[in-house]
C-alpha cells in the first residue's frame, strides 16, 4: 500500500501532484494529513481546496486526521483543566530546548492510527515529501509496517524547481506548513507571519506570554531562541541564520 504523507506545503503538494499525474510510476492509494490544530489559516483552505480537487478530477482521497488542538491543549494544561499534553521544544533560559513530544503526538500517532486501521496487514510505503536540499531529514522508520520512501530525493528534485513548477504552471504557491507557535521557526518565518497573517502571530504572541510560567519547570519558557518575548523582538534586526525550520522531526513538519 502507498501512502502520501501530506503536509499541505509546496514539497508534499508538489510531489501529490505529479504522483497522480504518473511521475513516479506508482499511483498512492490515498494520502493522509494530520491537522494539529494550530496550522495558519491560508494552510487550512489550500488543503481543503487542493482535497476537493484531486477527488473531483482524480477520485483521489486525502484524509484528515486529528487528535486534537494543540494549541487550545496546552493553554489548558497551562491552567490546570488537564493533566498531561505534549511539550513542545520549548527554549529555557539555561538555553536548554524541552523535550518535544508535539510531532509524536500529534502528527505521527494520528496517522499510524488510522493506518493501522485501513491496512489490513499489508505493510506501507509511506511517500515523504523531504526535497533535495533537505536531504538531511531523511529517516528511515521505527515500525517495521512503514517504509519511508523520498520520491523527491529518488528523482533528485529540489525546491528551486518545485517553487519554479508552481509559477510556471500558474498554480497556487501554497506556504511552509507548521504550527503558528512552532519554537522552531526562523527570524525570516517569523518577520513573515506578523506582517502577512497578523492574526496568527498575534496567538503566538498570547501563547508565548502564557508559556512564561509552565507546570513542572523552574525556568521561564520561550518560544524564540533569544529568550524575549516574541512581541519584543524587532526581525529586522539582521537576517536570520537558520532555514524556514531549523530542526524536525521525522520529516512530518514543515512540507
Amino acid at each position: 500500500m502507498d501512502v502520501i504523507s501530506f503536509g499541505a506545503g509546496k514539497q508534499s503538494t508538489y510531489m501529490l501532484i505529479e504522483a497522480l499525474k504518473g511521475k513516479f510510476k506508482t499511483i498512492p492509494d490515498f494520502a493522509i494529513f494530520s491537522d494539529t490544530g494550530c496550522e495558519p489559516e491560508k494552510v487550512m483552505n489550500d488543503l481543503y481546496l487542493i482535497q476537493e480537487k484531486m477527488k473531483t478530477l482524480y477520485n483521489f482521497e486525502i484524509i484528515i486526521v486529528k487528535k486534537g488542538n494543540l494549541y487550545d491543549d496546552v493553554l489548558k494544561f497551562i491552567d490546570g483543566k488537564i493533566n498531561r499534553v505534549a511539550s513542545l521544544p520549548y527554549w529555557t533560559e539555561s538555553k536548554g530546548l524541552v523535550q518535544r513530544q508535539c510531532t509524536q503526538d500529534y502528527k505521527i500517532a494520528p496517522l499510524r492510527q488510522y493506518l493501522q486501521k485501513v491496512r489490513e496487514k499489508r505493510n506501507v510505503n509511506l511517500w515523504i515529501g523531504i526535497s533535495l536540499d533537505e536531504i538531511e531529514r531523511i529517516k528511515l522508520s521505527n515500525v517495521k509496517y512503514i517504509e519511508n520512501k523520498y520520491p523527491l530525493i529518488i528523482n533528485r528534485i529540489g525546491i528551486d524547481k518545485i517553487v519554479n513548477y508552481f509559477k510556471t504552471n500558474n498554480l497556487n504557491e501554497p506556504i511552509k506548513s507548521a504550527c503558528v507557535m512552532c519554537p522552531f521557526h526562523s527570524d525570516s518565518y517569523w518577520k513573515r507571519l506578523k506582517k502577512v497573517l497578523p492574526n496568527e502571530f498575534e496567538k503566538a504572541c498570547y501563547f508565548d506570554e502564557k508559556i512564561r510560567i509552565y507546570p513542572g519547570f523552574n525556568d521561564k519558557l520561550y518560544l524564540h531562541r533569544s529568550l524575549k518575548p516574541l512581541r519584543e523582538i524587532d526581525f529586522d534586526y539582521k537576517k536570520s541564520l537558520f532555514p524556514e525550520l531549523i530542526e524536525e522531526c521525522d520529516g512530518f513538519c514543515g512540507l
